[in-house]
C-alpha cells in the first residue's frame, strides 16, 4: 500500500513578500535572491572547503599558507587555485596578501560567516528541490536542526502579493506516471483525479451516480445499451473543447491494450451519435456500467494524444480536462495550476506544489514536536497558538498475503498454508511494527469484523500441521513491493515462518515489475495492500477480475471460476449494501481454503490547521485540492 501519501503544512504566519515584524527573517523575495546566487556556486563550494580545512582558526584572523597547501585543499592546479584565490578576494569571501617568490608563506583572512554560507547553499540546494543533497550537506551538523525549521516554514498554504493561494508539501518520491491507462497505486489515481474528469461521477455519501463530463444517460430495459449525452463547452488543459470522439478514442485505448482491461471485454460497440452523443452496446447485462466506468482508470484522454505526445511525455506531463493542469513535473517537484476554463468552477487554490523528499518524515519528526501520525498537514503544534485538529478514519481494504496455488509445489497442500497463517499472529504484528498498522483484518471490510481471525497463534499445532503436509524444508518465496512498510512486513513474517520451520526468501521489487502476470506467477507467496476506492464494491470486483491483479493469478482454476460465478451474482445486484455482501462471499471461501490470508487494516490521519478550510478524507485519505481554501481571518 501506499502509506505515505502528501504531507501538508499550513503555519499560522503571514506568507506575503515582505518581512513582517515578529515574523521569520526569511521571505519569499529573500528566497528568489538565493537562486540568483547560484551563479558563484564554485566559489562557494571551494570557500566552504577552504573554511572547513581552517575550522579552528577565528574569522579575520590571519592564517600563514602556501599555494601549494592551497591547491592541496581546494583539489585543483595551481593555476586554478591562483584563480579562485583572486575570485573569493574580489567577491569580499578573503583577504589574501600573497608573499613574495615561489614557496613562500602567504597570509589568508577569512572575511564570511561559514556557517552562514552552508545553510544559504542548503537553503537554494532545498529551492532547487535538491533536498536530499542539503541535508548531505549539513549531516552531522548543528545547523541541521535550524534548517529543518527553515524547511518546515516553506511548506504550507501561501498567498503572494497578487493573490495567489499556493499549497506547497513534501512527498517521498516522484510521481512521473500520471496517465490513467497505467494507474495502479493510490496517490497516482488521488492526482489522476486532480487533473482528468470522468463521464459520471460516484457520491459515495449518498451511494448515487452523478453527472460528470455527461449531463445526461439512459439504457435500455436489459442495461446493455447505454447512451451518454455531454456537456458543451468542456475544454481540454491544451484549449480543446471535449467531445465524443475524445470518449470513444479513450475507451478504444483501453481496449487495445496486450490484456484488454475486463470491461472492455463486455463492450461490443462504441457509436459516436454527434458530437456529444454516444451509445455503448455491451455483450450483456451490466447494471453497474455507469459504476464501473466513473473509476480514474476511464478518465477522458484528447483524441489527439498521439501528437501531444510528439512535444511531451503524456505520462509525465498529462493534459485532461479536470479543476487543475500540470505545470511541472519531474525528479524534484510535481506543479499543478487551477484550471482557469474548468466547467465545474475553477478551484480556489491557485497552486499545489509536491517537493520530492524521500526521507521527508525522518527529519521532520526528529526534529519537530509534529505529531507523527498526521499524514496530510505538517506543523509543530508547540510553536502554533491555534489548536490542531485531527481527521482519521479506518481504510477500506486490507493488507493480503496471498498464497499460489495454481503452482505446482508444497504449497498445494493446504496444512502448510493453515500452519502459517497459524504463526502470522495479527495483533503481535501490529503491536511489533506500530505505524499505521491499526486492526487485525479478517476481510477487506474494516466494519464487518470477525474478532478470532488471525489473532492468536499456536506454534506447536502449526508444527504438527507442517510435520503432516507435504512440505521438506523448500524455500518459498515471499514476493512484495519497494516500500518500508512493505520490507519491515515481509521481514516479520519470514522470522515468524522460520519459528515453525518454513523457509522463505524475501524479493522486493518496483511496483510496476511486481503487477506482471510473469513475475506473479512465479512467485510463492505476495504480500500487498489492497486499498478500496469511493465505491468499494466496483473495486473489489475489477481486483477479482484483473488479469494483473496478484489474487486472480496466484488462484487454481476451480477457485477462479467460483470466484466468476459470485461476481456475476454481484453485478446483477443494484444494492450497493447486498452486493457487498455477494462479494463478501468470495473472502469467507478465500479463507476456508487459506489461499489468502487477511493481514490488518490501515489507518488514515489528518492533522490540520483550522485554517485549511474545505478538508475532508476521501477513500484513499487525501483530500480532494479542489474543494480547499485559506481562511485567514
Amino acid at each position: 500500500m501506499d502509506f505515505f501519501p502528501p504531507l501538508y503544512a499550513v503555519s499560522n504566519r503571514n506568507y506575503t513578500f515582505r518581512k513582517d515584524e515578529g515574523k521569520s527573517e526569511t521571505s519569499i523575495i529573500d528566497l528568489h535572491l538565493l537562486f540568483t546566487r547560484s551563479l558563484s556556486m564554485d566559489i562557494v563550494h571551494y570557500y566552504l572547503k577552504l573554511s572547513g580545512h581552517f575550522a579552528d582558526a577565528n574569522k579575520n584572523n590571519a592564517i600563514h599558507v602556501t599555494m601549494d597547501e592551497l591547491t592541496q585543499i581546494l583539489d585543483c592546479t595551481r593555476r586554478n587555485a591562483q584563480l579562485l584565490i583572486r575570485k573569493m578576494q574580489k567577491q569580499g569571501y578573503i583577504e589574501w596578501n600573497s608573499g613574495l617568490g615561489r614557496g613562500n608563506t602567504s597570509n589568508l583572512v577569512l572575511k564570511q560567516n561559514r556557517d552562514q554560507i552552508l545553510m544559504n547553499r542548503a537553503k537554494e540546494q532545498a529551492l532547487r528541490g535538491q533536498i536530499g543533497e542539503a541535508y548531505e550537506l549539513l549531516h552531522l551538523s548543528p545547523l541541521e536542526p535550524l534548517f529543518s525549521g527553515w524547511l518546515t516554514e516553506q511548506f504550507g498554504a501561501m498567498k503572494t502579493l497578487d493573490e495567489k493561494d499556493i499549497l506547497r508539501f513534501p512527498f517521498y518520491r516522484p510521481v512521473l506516471d500520471l496517465d490513467p491507462l497505467h494507474v495502479i497505486r493510490r496517490t497516482e489515481a488521488h492526482l489522476i483525479r486532480q487533473i482528468f474528469d470522468t463521464l459520471v461521477v460516484y457520491d459515495p455519501v449518498n451511494q448515487v451516480i452523478r453527472s460528470g463530463i455527461a449531463h445526461h444517460w439512459e439504457h435500455d430495459e436489459d442495461c446493455i445499451v447505454w447512451t451518454l449525452y455531454l456537456r458543451k463547452g468542456v475544454r481540454f488543459h491544451h484549449g480543446r473543447e471535449l467531445n465524443a470522439a475524445d470518449v470513444a478514442f479513450t475507451f478504444r485505448r483501453i481496449g487495445a491494450l496486450e490484456h484488454p482491461d475486463w470491461v472492455m471485454r463486455n463492450i461490443g460497440d462504441i457509436e459516436v451519435i454527434d458530437g456529444y452523443t454516444l451509445r455503448f452496446r455491451l455483450t450483456k447485462p451490466n447494471s453497474l456500467f455507469l459504476h464501473i466506468i466513473a473509476s480514474e482508470r476511464f478518465s477522458i484522454v484528447p483524441e489527439d494524444l498521439e501528437q501531444i505526445s510528439l512535444e511531451q511525455d503524456f505520462r509525465q506531463h498529462p493534459i485532461g480536462s479536470g479543476p487543475f493542469l500540470m505545470k511541472e513535473n519531474n525528479e524534484t517537484i510535481l506543479a499543478l495550476e487551477a484550471h482557469e476554463r474548468y466547467y465545474g468552477g475553477r478551484p480556489m487554490m491557485d497552486r499545489i506544489e509536491i517537493w520530492v523528499w524521500p526521507d521527508y518524515k525522518e527529519h521532520l519528526i526528529s526534529n519537530t514536536s509534529v505529531v507523527k501520525e498526521a499524514r496530510l498537514q505538517y506543523f509543530d503544534a508547540s510553536e502554533k497558538d491555534i489548536p490542531a485538529r485531527v481527521l482519521t478514519q479506518l481504510e477500506d481494504g486490507s493488507s493480503v498475503l496471498t498464497f499460489n496455488t495454481r503452482k505446482k509445489g508444497p504449497l498445494q497442500d493446504i496444512r502448510l498454508r493453515q500452519a502459517i497463517h497459524l504463526a502470522l499472529n495479527r495483533e503481535q504484528m501490529i503491536e511489533d511494527l506500530g505505524g499505521r498498522r491499526e486492526q487485525p483484518a479478517s476481510g477487506f471490510n474494516p466494519r464487518n469484523h470477525d474478532a478470532s481471525y488471525g489473532r492468536s497463534s499456536d506454534v506447536q499445532l502449526a508444527r504438527e500441521w507442517i510435520d503432516a503436509s507435504d512440505y521438506n524444508g523448500e524455500c518459498l518465496s515471499l514476493y512484495t513491493y519497494e516500500l518500508k512498510s512493505n520490507e519491515e512486513d515481509a521481514a516479520w513474517m519470514k522470522s515468524k515462518c522460520a519459528e515453525i520451520g518454513v523457509n522463505i526468501q524475501i524479493h522486493i521489487l518496483p511496483i510496476r515489475e511486481l503487477t506482471t502476470k510473469e513475475v506473479i506467477r512465479a512467485s510463492d507467496m505476495l504480500f500487498a495492500g489492497e486499498v478500496l476506492g469511493e465505491e468499494p464494491t466496483v473495486d473489489l470486483i475489477s481486483m477479482y477480475l484483473s488479469d494483473d491483479g496478484y489474487i486472480r493469478n496466484h488462484l487454481d482454476e476451480l477457485s477462479r471460476n467460483r470466484v466468476d460465478s459470485i461476481i456475476e451474482e454481484a453485478l446483477a445486484e443494484p444494492d450497493p449494501c447486498a452486493r457487498r455482501s455477494v462479494l463478501e462471499r468470495i473472502e469467507e471461501e478465500l479463507k476456508q481454503r487459506s489461499a489468502v490470508l487477511f493481514m490488518y487494516h490501515s489507518r488514515q490521519t489528518v492533522g490540520h490547521d483550522p485554517s485549511l478550510s474545505g478538508i475532508t478524507l476521501n477513500a484513499w485519505g487525501k483530500i480532494n485540492y479542489k474543494d480547499v481554501w485559506i481562511k485567514r481571518y
